[in-house]
């Protein structure tokens, strides 16, 4: 039996009564008290490893809410683009590593995380631009959102998309040379790409590879004081399910993971599971369903009630993005989810996918009789109205926002996306706060890297990368911040009774930090650095 104290610290129990203690005990992997210095090192023997904080704050382990831990890793062994600020900075990247690691015959040049709006002319490379890096070899770069994917001659002619007679799946579109033309231009968005069969035409890197990458995207979220976190991308295709199921079975999981199985898979990944598993083996379960009903308002893909404020040249004036599917196939999907006892996850940008989302859920749950109970979660929520807060309330659903959109592309969101009016209430964490709904905060790995220190402090200031405030009546208290990546993340995962606050018989799975987030200046929240993770009372992470 291994037994610490933790003294001398600010401990944020994020417990009720929103208590700050000065010390803790730990045995084994549990919390097994909490207290002051004197109450806590009373409980000492000679076996007792004693840490002394020295000041510094101490919270429960992140939780991440929604993500892709796979792709992270996958993103490991890719060419990152998420800070190049012009098309011929991407060129020449991907020029580079073509150079320093030939591709091999049968494998694909991928890169990710490009944001065309930080290029002067805000366009998107095309399968000319890209052709220039090569004509032999596949190239394919996916857009920040995920949601959107340009590539070469090559890759075209691989996708299926080469000529002008090709079938383009339902809910994707494949962007053209001109407005009268079939040929593709090389710009793929949403079901072009991430249609399931469409996902095969890329092939997977080695199983052991992933592996591998599996254990350094551990690394990362611990290194960011995350503890658990999820795969949102559980599907048949493309083996995720056996990679994080590999990945228990050898003991390469440290920190917990939570898989989603992706719809058309839901079905067939959880046939086994009766119920959705509430224990995880090895640090890993599927846990639950995803599916998604838009795309993304950089993207500009978002399914709106209302037009674009600045309308995508080719779009008509009235363009509102589009969905991906039928409400008779959502319904049905969460008719079967329901029936599973499965809680749903599902992507939804737009203020008319939101509405798409409580229309669909609200039938499912008048056909089987229950629903509301599975904490069904809606991802992202840019767009999320003021009048449509009551009935995510009702059926017991919890929002998990992702707010970074603020700070990352507000100032687009601003001027192009939503416009002045409307960019104020995106993300509305205060309209949630104000309406007494549980909701989580995320950054949707690999969109952006999973950062719950900097999603506190966008939530606490809702500043733009221009230093606008965007929606100053939607910043919340650095508490309620804390809470949104903490005990919330545990309550829409079913574990708050185990996790996400510092309470006697909860697991140990702690973060400390350099400085105290309730106390620095909030506008320094950003600054605060991982001094150590702790899960399950082990260390997995030390500066």
């Amino acid at each position: 039996m291994t037994r610490k104290i933790y003294f001398n610290g600010n401990i944020i129990t994020v417990d009720k009564k929103e208590s700050i203690a000065q010390a803790i005990l730990v045995e084994d992997n549990l919390i097994k008290a909490v207290g002051t210095n004197e109450e806590i090192l009373n409980l000492a023997d000679d076996s007792t490893e004693k840490i002394d904080l020295e000041g510094k704050t101490m919270l429960p382990g992140f939780i991440d809410p929604h993500g892709h831990i796979v792709a992270i890793a996958q993103t490991l062994m890719i060419v990152m683009l998420g800070d190049v600020t012009s098309k011929e900075e991407l060129l020449n990247r991907l020029k580079k590593e073509l150079k320093e690691n030939p591709v091999e015959e049968g494998k694909w040049l991928i890169g990710f995380g490009y944001d065309n709006t930080k290029f002067e002319d805000g366009l998107h490379p095309t399968k000319f631009d890209l052709d220039t890096v090569s004509t032999e070899v596949p190239i394919t770069v996916s857009h920040a959102s995920g949601h959107l994917a340009c590539v070469n001659s090559k890759a075209l002619e691989l996708y299926g998309y080469a000529g002008e007679d090709y079938v383009v799946p339902e809910g994707g579109v494949v962007r053209t040379v001109s407005p009268d033309s079939k040929e593709a231009n090389g710009v793929l968005e949403e079901n072009a790409i991430l249609d399931s069969e469409k996902k095969k035409v890329v092939p997977s890197p080695g199983f052991e590879d992933v592996l591998n990458a599996i254990v350094k995207a551990q690394k990362l979220y611990a290194s960011l004081g995350v503890t658990t976190t999820q795969d949102a991308s559980v599907e048949e295709a493309n083996h995720y399910n056996h990679m994080l199921g590999a990945c228990a079975q050898n003991n390469m999981l440290f920190i917990d993971i939570v898989g989603l199985a992706t719809q058309p898979s839901t079905k067939n990944l959880m046939k086994d599971e009766g119920t959705p598993k509430r224990e995880y083996f090895n640090h890993y379960k599927l846990g639950g369903a995803k599916t998604w009903l838009d795309g993304s308002p950089q993207g500009f893909t978002a399914w709106l009630s209302k037009p674009y404020h600045v309308v995508p040249e080719g779009q008509p004036a009235d363009y509102c993005g589009y969905p991906t599917q039928s409400d008779e196939v959502v319904t049905q999907y969460f008719v079967d989810c329901i029936n599973m006892n499965l809680q749903v996850h599902v992507h939804v940008n737009g203020d008319e996918a939101c509405e798409q989302f409580l229309r669909c859920y609200e039938k499912a749950v008048e056909i089987t009789g229950h629903g509301r109970e599975l904490r069904p979660v809606m991802v992202h929520c840019q767009a999320l109205r003021y009048d449509q807060l009551d009935r995510v309330k009702a059926l017991g659903v919890v929002p998990t926002f992702f707010n970074d959109h603020v700070r990352f592309w507000g100032d687009l969101h601003h001027d192009q996306v939503f416009g002045p009016e409307r960019a104020q209430n995106i993300s509305p964490i205060g309209w949630a706060l104000e309406k007494g709904i549980t909701f989580t905060l995320h950054q949707d790995p690999p969109v952006k890297m999973p950062n719950q220190i900097l999603a506190i402090h966008n939530a606490v200031n809702r500043k733009t990368e221009s230093g606008r405030v965007l929606g100053e009546h939607q910043r919340i208290p650095v508490m309620e911040a804390i809470k949104a990546v903490t005990i919330n993340g545990a309550y829409q995962y079913f574990e708050e009774d185990k996790k996400g606050s510092i309470e006697a018989g909860k697991l140990a799975d702690l973060v400390i930090l350099d400085k105290n987030p309730l106390t620095v200046d909030p506008q320094d929240i950003e600054n605060i650095k991982v001094v150590e993770t702790i899960k399950e009372g082990n260390t997995i992470f030390k500066a």
